[in-house]
């Protein structure tokens, strides 16, 4: 980082200086030539920006896994509901029976 501070008070192209910066905020050290520089500045960008993506897209993923859960679960719970209502009935009947065989 001395040399990139040492950089920017060396060079007055304004274009330059402001690479030198971006690099300084990427935590990338310069290597003194602009177009090199400018290079490695892009590339960080890029790295970035897919960084970004990458992460928007799990994110996407995970509100997508987790909607499909819920419904099914909602499903499950009026099955349930259905097979509790079929399963009265059913005790319904074997008390009948109880009564009636004298089981």
């Amino acid at each position: 980082m001395v040399a990139a501070i040492s950089a920017i008070n060396h060079y007055s192209d304004p274009e330059y200086l402001r690479i030198l910066q971006e690099l300084m905020r990427f935590g990338i050290a310069p290597s003194g030539n602009k177009q090199i520089d400018k290079g490695k500045l892009e590339q960080a960008k890029a790295e970035l920006i897919q960084k970004i993506q990458t992460r928007q897209q799990e994110e996407q993923k995970q509100e997508l896994q987790v909607q499909p859960l819920e419904g099914v679960k909602d499903t499950q719970n009026t099955e349930r509901a259905q097979l509790e209502e079929s399963r009265l009935g059913a005790m319904t009947v074997a008390e009948l029976n109880r009564l009636y065989f004298g089981i």
